[in-house]
Parts: structure tokens; sequence; C-alpha cells
């Protein structure tokens, strides 16, 4: 029996081979990190449109629904 080494699958090996091929695919770590910056903004801004302001300032649905506890304030 011959004993033939497994391909490393461990998740940093794949992590680096992912940024390895990120740079080589952007030319250089500058203009991967510009990419990588200009898409966080994209998905910072897909979020504030995709979420209700009501939500995020805890209004939520004001008087729509009573309170539980019998007590209105």
């Amino acid at each position: 029996m011959s004993a033939v080494p497994l391909p490393d699958t461990s998740p940093m090996t794949e992590l680096e081979a992912e940024i390895d091929d990120l740079i080589a695919e952007h030319g250089c770590e500058r203009a991967l990190i510009r990419a990588l910056l200009l898409d966080l903004d994209e998905l910072a801004r897909d979020g504030d449109r995709a979420s209700s302001r009501g939500f995020l300032r805890g209004l939520f649905s004001e008087g729509a629904r009573p309170l539980k506890g019998g007590d209105e304030p």
C-alpha cells in the first residue's frame, strides 16, 4: 500500500488560497482593499434601505397594538 498524502482542506488553507486568488484577480493588495471597501459600503447602504426606520428607532408600531399588562401609558 502506498501512502498518498491527502490535500490540506483546512479552513485556513482555503482562506489563504482565496486571498491569493483575489490578489491575483485585482493585481495588487491596494486594489483588492479598495474593491472590498466599496463592496462593504454598498452592503451598508443596502442594509439601510432594507431596514424600517421605525424599527431602528424603537418605535415599531406604536399605538397599533395594546400593551400587555392592561395599563396603557
